[in-house]
């Protein structure tokens, strides 16, 4: 039987403002473009009601091209958890960002995982996107926290 279980790339960091300025910045689509280089905008369709079966989409550099990516929110739990989960495409990101107060009680530690579900030849994608992912996961993060540790 083929294993079908999502590999998830995981990666944190430790971020020097409250999780809830943290959760209100990344819960905020408007901002990916900000942390994360490959997106070019983002938004939800009905910003005014964001929550657990919100959707949304983006634009993200994909392999050469401008790509447009719908999304639903999985997860929505203010100052705690956010997920998103691709909905279109043969390659589907599940994204899930969990929140706690960092270690030594300063800050936030954000623990994010990411995952991919391919379909058709998006199986044999999903593997190079896994790939990409561990390499750019951690600078990824890293301009996350430089971001809103500037703007505090």
């Amino acid at each position: 039987m083929p294993d079908t279980a999502i590999k998830t790339v995981n990666a944190g960091v430790n971020i020097a403002c409250s999780p809830r300025d943290v959760f209100g910045y990344i819960a905020d689509a408007a901002h990916l473009p900000d942390w994360q280089p490959d997106v070019r905008r983002a938004e939800f369709d009905d910003p005014s009601a964001v929550g657990v079966g919100s959707r949304g989409h983006e634009v993200r550099h994909v392999m050469g091209a401008d790509r447009t990516i719908t999304w639903e929110v999985s997860e929505y739990e203010p100052d705690r958890r956010y997920g998103v989960r691709g909905l279109d495409g043969p390659v589907r990101a599940h994204v899930t960002m969990g929140l706690t107060t960092a270690a030594d009680g300063t800050g936030t530690h954000l623990e994010y995982g990411i995952g991919f579900e391919g379909h058709g030849i998006g199986k044999l994608i999903a593997v190079l996107a896994r790939t990409g992912a561990r390499k750019e996961l951690p600078a990824t993060l890293e301009r996350l926290k430089r971001r809103l540790e500037r703007d505090r």
